[in-house]
């Protein structure tokens, strides 16, 4: 096992939480964090969510098999430039952001041919930052998105689908664009509206009464509108044509219901909002009875011979059955 190498670059909440839960497993992997903050990855250190924290990058990756860029959208392009020439052959890298078309295209651009890019999004939820946000059963079932692009080799594709099974997940294939197009509706417009409320009742005449008036109510509705503004902004323009399709359809809606109250049409509006309320309603039931990872396609096979991540580590993880 000393020889099998994982590294996590990125002790946030997922990074080190990824850490932790490869760490529970029997014959765990030998996992190296990396962080700009010498304080983030000190502190995963002591959660003991891994097993050696290395300050420069390049001596962190270059012994790699599987390399984890759970760092913000904005970081992965410099990242991936810096440890390119240092990559070991057919070492797979993936990462944690929550759009993939441009950064699946961008990984393929600057990758030497003998390293694999897989996109990957674990849907958790995440409460609040840094290592000390970070938990072992994150990942417990949850969806694990996979993104990989076209010339990966199947034996890639295997590790990360079995990582994220032995992590709890159930992995979840897409394609990039796929991806992109349906995160942009329950990520990217909630963050958007998030902001936009917060702009539209803080305005310097009103606000310092207002804010005393708010309550639960408006921080669950505000949650988006937190984080680090740089990497929201690229995250924004990154998914460009699936931002300005949602925010066009969220001002169609308005539109709708504005004109509703303004022509007093009560039943109308009323309507409008039950189907709201019972298509959340049962959202939020499949939600909490985590039945959403019960929902996706086929894309889980049963496991007749250890995978390729199994083999490559020794470990047992969760049977992976094919859906009926």
């Amino acid at each position: 096992m000393s020889n099998v190498t994982i590294t996590i670059i990125g002790a946030g909440a997922i990074g080190t939480s990824l850490g932790l839960a490869l760490k529970r497993l029997d014959d765990a992997p030998h996992l190296i964090v990396h962080d700009k903050d010498p304080k983030h990855s000190g502190l995963a250190m002591k959660r003991k969510a891994f097993d050696k924290s290395e300050w420069n990058l390049i001596n962190a990756c270059e012994n790699a098999d599987l390399i984890i860029l759970a760092i913000p959208s904005s970081e992965i392009n410099p990242t991936l430039e810096a440890i390119a020439p240092y990559v070991k052959n057919d070492v797979i890298i993936s990462d944690t952001a929550q759009s993939k078309q441009q950064i699946v295209e961008m990984a393929a651009e600057i990758l030497p041919d003998h390293a694999h890019f897989i996109g990957g999004n674990p849907i958790v939820a995440v409460t609040g930052r840094g290592p000390q946000a970070a938990r072992v059963d994150l990942f417990q079932d949850t969806l694990y998105c996979l993104t990989p692009g076209a010339s990966v080799a199947p034996g890639g594709v295997k590790l990360l689908e079995d990582m994220a099974a032995l992590v709890g997940a159930t992995p979840f294939f897409l394609d990039p664009v796929e991806h992109d197009g349906l995160m942009s509706g329950v990520v990217g417009l909630p963050t958007l509206l998030s902001i936009a409320l917060v702009h539209s009742v803080s305005q310097p005449t009103a606000w310092k009464e207002t804010r005393k008036l708010a309550g639960g109510l408006f921080s669950q509705v505000t949650s988006g509108a937190q984080g680090d503004a740089n990497s929201l902004t690229e995250e924004f323009f990154a998914a460009k044509a699936n931002t300005l399709r949602r925010l066009d359809e969220v001002m169609a809606a308005l539109q709708t219901m504005k004109e509703m109250v303004q022509a007093e049409q009560e039943d109308d509006l009323n309507k409008l909002v039950e189907e709201a309320l019972d298509t959340r309603d049962e959202w939020q039931r499949d939600f909490e009875k985590k039945r959403l990872n019960q929902l996706a396609p086929a894309d889980k096979f049963e496991v007749e011979k250890p995978g390729f991540f199994k083999q490559l580590f020794g470990v047992r993880g969760p049977k992976i059955e094919k859906k009926k």
